[in-house]
């Protein structure tokens, strides 16, 4: 569906991209620079890089896809349940995790449950980085842009992101998810009320379900409950999220990273109406479900863009899921490099070294994610089924780390990703079924109580490695009373500790207001689903999420002509 003029349109953005992370290429050449950006990252571009990262293949096309099978429920079921979990992460837990340690989660597992408990966790972490479900999504956008091989598309598309990632690292990730951002939300928002106004509003979506799935406009949408509760469970798989604890650590204070992700809530929860229901009208338009969703997703928003326009949409939501692949790539090259092949190593390895496996591994990943990929029916399908292995195996001593101040084992450690791993695995294989539950049972609600039983009774036993002290401030040094040498020293190789005020959650003030954006948002949608009203979701949700999300865009481009402006003026003087 693409003309000439719009394929020159994605060549070009495509080359500007490369271009953006072969420049950062000159400064990426340790790994404080590779992996964490020098702890750099502004609000504006802490922003974007959240959001791009949350909104690949899985967040765009992977909720279209889903929508069309659970209608409205997708909204009440998983977007205000996720969004929702994500508050004690901004506000409480994340910012705990740079008090606790360096980088992210391998270094926390080891630092309480010992080095095989790493070593595995690093193992189940680097599966859940192969990004097979953003893989996935690239294929179906290329068979409704240019209806052409999908296993091709994505080949193209690994290639880019694995490109981005060996010459930029972290900052050269962000500062093209930043275009991605704006461009993918730009793009899907200012088509949207074109889209559900030609349906006939909420009147004309009814009229075409009501004979065939009603129940697609209800609350709970006809979804199982055994589906329903797996999907809210796995609404807190972000708290073993390797992607958004980076985000934290590589922000350039506490405070920025906290309310980044604050700010995202809003925009998140006003772009899913928008997403979910584009899927709705998908269905209202072929109520039967003869089509592949996704695909029918791409041609419909093509068909209602100009030419450029058309070019610019597929460059952001390829970018998105661009976005997406090469943060995990990223991450999961550091985590193979530094935790897998650092940990059988007897001498270290140096930064050169480990940023070099780290490249190695994101061509790996690629391969393994093509070859994988499209094994799967929808792309929600991989990303529920990736995630849901990873969280059975990581949530409960990932948590327990962060959040929990007592006694930690190492045998408890170990005895819960064991325990929930293999768990998982049997009842995925043997699966269970329950008439309360809507049938078949998903081995997630079995095998995660396990993990956390698990943890329980091994924590009766094993060697305990590291007893959590009182929080050490950086101003005034006088909280607590070191007494001991070996405290000292513990205490010494601990990262910087952030400051009282900037741990402070400012409820009168800008975190609480964000907190109440939130929630006034929430409302809003749910009366305006609810009650019918088409201006909430067919206009007030679209323009909400391109207005803020203009607005940050704009932010992020004074801060750059505001810095660069500041560099000539030093290099005149």
């Amino acid at each position: 569906m693409l003309t000439k003029i719009d394929n020159i349109t994605l060549i070009l953005c495509v080359a500007g991209v490369l271009l953006i992370g072969k420049y950062f290429s000159r400064t990426s050449q340790d790994m404080d620079s590779f992996y964490k950006a020098n702890k750099s990252l502004p609000w504006s571009l802490a922003v974007g890089t959240l959001v791009a990262s949350w909104y690949g293949g899985a967040g765009v096309i992977g909720t279209i896809g889903y929508a069309t099978t659970m209608g409205v429920s997708a909204f009440f079921i998983w977007s205000v349940c996720v969004h929702m979990t994500r508050f004690p992460l901004a506000l409480w837990v994340a910012p705990r995790i740079s008090v606790k340690v360096n980088t992210t989660m391998t270094e926390l597992l080891n630092r309480y449950y010992g080095r095989l408990a790493s070593f595995i966790g690093s193992i189940v972490l680097v599966v859940s980085c192969l990004s097979i479900a953003e893989i996935a999504a690239t294929g179906y956008v290329g068979v409704a842009a240019w209806n052409v091989n999908k296993f091709a598309v994505a080949f193209g598309v690994v290639l880019v992101a694995t490109v981005i990632t060996c010459l930029g690292g972290l900052m050269g990730v962000a500062v093209t998810d930043m275009i991605f951002f704006f461009l993918m939300i730009a793009c899907v928002t200012a088509v949207f009320p074109s889209i559900f106004f030609k349906a006939g509003g909420f009147a004309g979506i009814e009229a075409a379900l009501d004979p065939v799935a009603p129940q697609m406009l209800t609350p709970l949408g006809g979804t199982p409950v055994g589906r329903a509760i797996c999907l809210i469970v796995l609404c807190i798989n972000v708290y073993k999220d390797p992607a958004f604890y980076q985000r934290f650590t590589a922000s350039n204070s506490v405070k920025t990273g906290k309310r980044a992700m604050l700010t995202c809530l809003s925009i998140w929860i006003s772009f899913d109406v928008v997403l979910i229901f584009t899927g709705i009208i998908l269905r209202s338009m072929d109520p039967f479900s003869t089509a592949q969703p996704e695909v029918a997703y791409v041609q419909l928003i093509l068909s209602n863009l100009p030419v450029v326009v058309r070019g610019l949409f597929v460059f952001g939501l390829m970018g998105a899921i661009v976005s997406t692949i090469d943060s995990y790539f990223l991450i999961g090259g550091e985590i193979f490099s530094r935790d897998i092949i650092g940990a059988l190593r007897k001498k270290p390895l140096t930064d050169r070294q480990s940023i070099g496996i780290t490249r190695i591994c994101c061509i790996v990943f690629g391969i393994i994610g093509l070859f994988t990929a499209f094994k799967f029916p929808l792309v929600y399908d991989a990303f529920l089924f990736i995630n849901s292995l990873s969280m059975c195996g990581l949530f409960v001593p990932v948590l327990a780390a962060i959040m929990y101040n007592g006694k930690k084992t190492t045998t408890a450690g170990i005895f819960s990703m064991v325990t929930g791993t293999v768990s998982w695995i049997l009842f995925t294989a043997f699966p269970v079924s329950s008439e309360l539950l809507g049938g078949t049972v998903d081995a997630l609600l079995i095998a995660l109580p396990i993990s956390f039983v698990g943890y329980l009774i091994g924590n009766r036993f094993g060697k305990v490695l590291h007893e959590d002290q009182e929080f050490v401030y950086g101003v005034t040094g006088n909280e607590q009373t070191i007494s001991s040498e070996s405290i000292q020293k513990e205490v010494q190789e601990q990262p910087a500790m952030p400051t009282k005020e900037e741990l402070r959650v400012e409820w009168i003030g800008a975190d609480g207001g964000l907190v109440l954006l939130y929630c006034v948002l929430a409302v809003i949608y749910t009366v305006g689903i609810v009650c019918r009203i088409d201006v909430i979701v067919g206009l007030m949700a679209p323009l909400i999420a391109l207005g803020i999300t203009t607005a940050i865009f704009l932010r992020y481009c004074s801060e750059v002509f505001h810095f660069t402006k500041k560099a000539g003026n030093r290099s005149e003087n």
